[in-house]
């Protein structure tokens, strides 16, 4: 329990939390926005990081079950081990090796999880903050498994004991983790570039439904309001500031016949207004006349 509290806590914290400063793909504007009801979460990369967490199961238990065929006289069942003269000091070997072997991978797949679909020397150095956590890292666990009495009797690693085949054959898990992890982000690359061609063609398809009506005049009942559209008509004219609408007053005291085009549009949004209903007088405004 000791070593599983002293992984979260001390070896896998301080990446996770340079992680969380990670900076932003220059890429991100390229994609196509995201539809709002979608999860945070999508469905691609739920598939990357249960294949990174497999990929990290199954190169650690491969290292810890040759560890314990090393250090164990060939047997790797708790039953058979417990027999075994000194038991507890070769399991305490092989747990060390698994240990450093998942720190080491830890540390190794930090640098991966940077990018879903980037190799890992994709702009390496660029989290200032992430190298100072894996060297705070890799400090606490030299300590953990090389300091005596705290190693051995606390947390109960014999960092020493497990002389160069243990330390060579940790290597396997980091080397291991960063080959299939990689080799993962191919997956993960042309599911994002599946994704992104579903959401062009969603957009595609909205842009057609809303292009594909009868006319325009469909279009305008379907978005313009029905006062909207009697003055873009011409059947009713709003007295909107007295120079623009007929039969309204202009400061010359003469009249101007309603806008067309775009003018009288605007002139129709105003009048659905509040307070700038049909009918309201705005001939003191002193808009210049056109």
């Amino acid at each position: 329990p000791l070593q599983i509290l002293f992984l979260i806590l001390v070896t896998d914290l301080p990446p996770s939390i340079a992680l969380g400063m990670e900076p932003g793909e220059s890429t991100v504007l390229q994609e196509r926005p995201r539809p709002k009801e979608e999860p945070v979460v999508l469905n691609w990369m739920w598939v990357s990081m249960v294949l990174n967490g497999a990929v990290l199961s199954a190169v650690i238990i491969a290292v810890y079950v040759i560890a314990l065929m090393n250090y164990c006289d060939g047997q790797i069942l708790q039953n058979k081990i417990d027999k075994l003269p000194d038991f507890d000091s070769k399991l305490m070997d092989a747990r060390t090796v698994a240990f450093i072997s998942l720190v080491w991978s830890e540390n190794i797949r930090a640098y991966c999880s940077r990018s879903f679909n980037r190799p890992i020397w994709h702009n390496v150095l660029g989290n200032v903050h992430m190298q100072q956590a894996i060297v705070l890292a890799q400090l606490c666990l030299y300590v953990a498994v090389l300091v005596p009495f705290f190693s051995d009797k606390i947390l109960g690693l014999r960092g020493i004991k497990i002389g160069i085949f243990g330390w060579l054959l940790a290597l396997v898990g980091p080397i291991g983790c960063l080959t299939l992890c990689e080799a993962c982000k191919l997956i993960t690359a042309w599911q994002m570039r599946q994704y992104q061609n579903t959401l062009a063609l969603r957009q595609l398809a909205a842009s057609d439904k809303y292009d594909n009506h009868d006319s325009a005049e469909d279009n305008a009942g379907a978005f313009i309001p029905e006062p909207v559209k009697q003055v873009v008509n011409g059947t009713v004219a709003p007295t909107l500031f007295g120079n623009v609408v007929e039969g309204v007053p202009t400061k010359s005291g003469g009249a101007v016949k309603p806008p067309a085009g775009r003018s009288r549009m605007m002139a129709a949004l105003c009048a659905c207004l509040p307070g700038f209903g049909a009918g309201a007088d705005f001939s003191d405004v002193g808009v210049p006349g056109r």
